[in-house]
């Protein structure tokens, strides 16, 4: 059969209904389903990609619309389920298209989307597979024959298309940066904490992308805000002066965020400041936890210390400190007392709070297989919000209650209001404040849930092997 030019329809999918998410806080933009619409694109086909948390139209509407060869979508573990829906939504559209899925949960568990109306489940490197499926459905027609790649072209990837997102681009945004563009300059960890699924998904490996590339990229993005999703991006001293050179050279002048570790930080102080003097105003970090022992247990490889020094070199140089914190299934009220006056004690303005979520594949799943209150198959619980193990010193619903109680004497307070306010601007200041406002709501139905009935006390052992239907 002679190749033909096909329609393909790229799909980022909205949350589930019982999954947190956190669009008003945190809506950034589809940075894979952008490197594979360049690629489609590349290879002389349609790339038409929908963003259904922005676009409230159903994902029917673009299925009549569009009439694709190829549906391909992205998703997390929490999609799991609507992924299986949306497939059997367009094979009742249209039967003769190939249905395809991805992401970073796929390429670890490929197994979890097995479904009579997914034709293609990619593992790693995603974007070269979708690129096989393309071009043997020019070619063949369907996808009946089609076998995943096993192993890597080592083709470079293009510069993602952002052009096919440009109706949205001016609402991406990371909290209190709006606009923001998504940026990768590394793929992998070279670390390996326990609870981390990122190591997972490289298979523990880690590389760094040249920077003329990234050169090249950044030249083609318009948002004064940038964040670098790169899972450490403090990791060598030589890089990051690389990276500031490279920004000198280029003339490039933009805001950045980025991952660090807090040993870093501190061993490292003038790399810091280098980067400040570069644009860098936020640092995500995780602190994890106020104990040694979790440290420990998460095999972190660094003290409490760290972190309490990583944030005194942050605000010397006028850097925001975003810290990600795990509460443990054995916090009392005494711990979360002790967290928050922790945190105050670092003027951390900015914190993640959540319980602490064994992701399948990860290490610590296995610590706690036998003690999850999480079905394996309930996928849009595991947001990193949902009791995953039942807290040994508190009931369920008390725990939320010192959660929602942390958040609103951390982030949530009115100081911290003040100071985006301040450094922001009132438009800012209130987009965060209604987007924490509706995350303390959704806390505040699961502790009421749990409050109520008692369904979460049955031990995850005794889960149906047969997933049930879900209602999208």
């Amino acid at each position: 059969m002679a190749e033909r030019r096909l329609s393909v329809l790229l799909v980022r999918p909205r949350p589930h209904r019982e999954s947190l998410g956190l669009t008003d806080m945190i809506t950034l933009e589809p940075l894979e389903l952008e490197y594979v619409a360049a690629m489609v694109k590349e290879e002389g086909h349609r790339a038409v990609l929908v963003d259904l948390i922005m676009d409230r139209r159903p994902l029917e509407w673009f299925v009549r619309w569009i009439r694709p060869d190829i549906v391909m979508f992205t998703a997390y573990i929490t999609h799991v389920n609507v992924i299986k829906g949306y497939a059997d939504a367009v094979k009742r559209i249209a039967p003769q298209a190939v249905t395809a899925v991805g992401g970073v949960h796929c390429e670890v568990l490929p197994d979890d989307f097995r479904h009579p109306s997914l034709d293609v489940v990619f593992g790693p490197d995603g974007v070269e597979q979708a690129r096989s499926l393309v071009r043997h459905v020019a070619e063949h027609g369907d996808a009946t024959t089609f076998r995943t790649p096993t192993a890597s072209t080592g083709r470079p990837l293009p510069l993602p298309d952002r052009r096919s997102t440009a109706r949205h681009r001016a609402r991406y945004h990371y909290a209190h940066h709006l606009p923001c563009a998504l940026l990768k300059t590394s793929y992998g960890c070279p670390y390996a904490c326990r609870f981390c699924f990122c190591v997972e998904i490289t298979g523990h490996r880690y590389w760094q992308r040249p920077l003329d590339e990234v050169a090249a990229e950044l030249a083609e993005i318009d948002e004064p805000n940038v964040f670098i999703v790169d899972d450490d991006f403090l990791v060598g001293r030589e890089r990051i002066r690389q990276f500031c050179q490279m920004l000198d050279d280029h003339g490039i002048h933009k805001r950045f965020i980025v991952f660090g570790r807090a040993d870093f930080i501190v061993r490292n102080e003038d790399m810091i400041e280098l980067l400040a003097a570069h644009g860098v105003d936020s640092v995500f970090v995780g602190v994890e936890s106020f104990k040694q022992s979790d440290l420990n247990q998460f095999d972190k490889r660094m003290n409490v210390a760290m972190s309490e020094e990583a944030a005194h070199v942050l605000h010397r140089h006028g850097i925001d400190l975003c810290a990600g914190a795990i509460v443990g299934p054995d916090w009392d009220k005494a711990d979360f007392d002790a967290f928050v006056a922790w945190i105050r004690r670092m003027e951390i303005r900015f914190i993640n709070l959540q319980p602490l979520v064994p992701l399948p594949a990860t290490p610590i799943y296995d610590d706690y297989a036998d003690q999850l209150l999480l079905r394996r198959f309930e996928y849009e619980k595991w947001d990193l919000t949902h009791l995953a193990i039942r807290p040994t010193r508190l009931t369920p619903s008390r725990y939320y209650y010192e959660i929602i109680r942390g958040y609103l004497r951390t982030t949530g307070s009115l100081a911290s209001a003040l100071y985006v306010w301040r450094r922001c601007g009132a438009r800012i200041a209130v987009k965060c404040t209604s987007g924490a406002v509706r995350a303390l709501w959704h806390y505040v139905m699961m502790m009421a849930e749990y409050r109520e009935v008692n369904r979460y006390v049955r031990p995850a052992a005794e889960e149906s092997p047969v997933d049930p239907a879900h209602d999208l």
